[in-house]
């Protein structure tokens, strides 16, 4: 997998210094542009396999290597879309006999103009990335208790505390949970992304979310990868409630709580917990960090709130999520069972969102 994304790593970078050189010709930058993309390439594997330490500065580390990885990769978009163009220019030129191609796609022309397109996108995906949206959805049920007409859910996902993730961003996520004065509080996996010890701020942010009922959580694949005991550490301090393949009874609903398949020893196989032997006027949410309805559970619950994808974060990607995952983006249906992926409420490496806003959902189960 390392190699692949290495060969990737390289091909980006050799693409955009060819257009560079194309429109600046051959001078001192390439060699800085060379250093810092081996730099880059490097800087991400050693930050999370601990050779540079724990805590703030490697995390930083991280997040800027890859904030640089995601500037080159919507450059060299960018510069293929330019391509395109003077390819599509070409062929009218060769049709038409016309001269057009050489004054508009010159490379001492275009490369300047594709590069300050770049820096506009940059900006607006840097503010993107900042202005998290609340999202609400009204979903009518029958099996609400008697004595409730309306159950406020605020579903949070994908925020990625860590790196380049400022407390004044959560901050601003918690504020809209708060507002939204939910009855239960939902996270459904990658909520941190690296030694919650060291980032108090966000546990204390965390904790302040003032849901009635609780607040419940299920794993991403980031919380393995940061490690299991530091997260569940994290969670008891946030007062979250961390369900790992359980099954729990709040304001009378049941809210079952899978784990994530990156779990050492579990493989991809995902199951139920055994044993599930609810009546069918409770309604049943599923909680579970990647949007893929398990074989079989379709009619066992009546909705599952997944995220992971991004909606790829950063356009185009999304959609190469769109092809690996059934459910992406929005509110979907499975049979019976609605199905409802949120895009996240933060960012995962660049603090840049393109396209692909970060979201707060909050879901009003009201009785039909």
């Amino acid at each position: 997998m390392i190699r692949y994304v290495l060969a990737f790593l390289a091909v980006t970078h050799l693409y955009l210094y060819l257009k560079l050189r194309s429109g600046f010709g051959v001078g001192w930058w390439g060699l800085i542009y060379v250093v810092w993309g081996v730099v880059s390439a490097i800087l991400p594997f050693a930050s999370r396999m601990g050779y540079l330490g724990t805590g703030r500065p490697p995390e930083i580390l991280f997040g800027l290597a890859f904030t640089w990885i995601a500037l080159v990769g919507m450059a060299c978009v960018g510069f293929f879309f330019m391509d395109a163009a003077s390819l599509a220019a070409w062929l009218l030129d060769a049709l038409a006999g016309t001269n057009f191609k050489p004054r508009f796609f010159a490379p001492r022309k275009c490369v300047p103009v594709t590069l300050l397109l770049l820096f506009a996108a940059a900006l607006y995906s840097y503010y993107e990335a900042w202005d998290v949206k609340r999202v609400d959805i009204v979903l009518e049920t029958s099996k609400l208790p008697e004595e409730i007409d309306r159950l406020r859910l605020a579903h949070l996902t994908d925020i990625h505390l860590g790196g380049l993730y400022t407390p004044a961003r959560f901050r601003r996520v918690m504020d809209i949970v708060r507002s939204a004065e939910p009855d239960i509080l939902v996270l459904t996996g990658d909520v941190v992304d690296g030694d919650m010890s060291f980032w108090e701020e966000e546990t204390k942010l965390l904790a302040s979310h003032g849901a009635k009922y609780g607040a419940f959580a299920v794993t991403g694949n980031h919380e393995f990868y940061v490690g299991i005991d530091k997260t569940v550490d994290f969670m008891r301090r946030a007062r979250v409630v961390l369900l790992r393949d359980a099954v729990v009874d709040v304001a009378g609903i049941a809210i079952i709580g899978l784990d994530d398949s990156a779990r050492m020893g579990r493989g991809t196989s995902e199951t139920l917990p055994s044993g599930l032997n609810f009546s069918e006027d409770r309604f049943v949410l599923l909680l579970k960090h990647r949007p893929q309805v398990i074989e079989g559970t379709e009619g066992k619950f009546d909705l599952q709130l997944s995220g992971h994808t991004h909606d790829g974060q950063i356009w185009p990607f999304r959609y190469a999520a769109r092809l690996a995952n059934k459910h992406v983006q929005g509110l979907s249906h499975k049979g019976p069972s609605a199905v409802y992926v949120s895009n996240g409420a933060g960012f995962w490496g660049p603090p840049l969102r393109f396209l692909a806003p970060p979201e707060v959902t909050v879901i009003d189960l009201v009785r039909r």
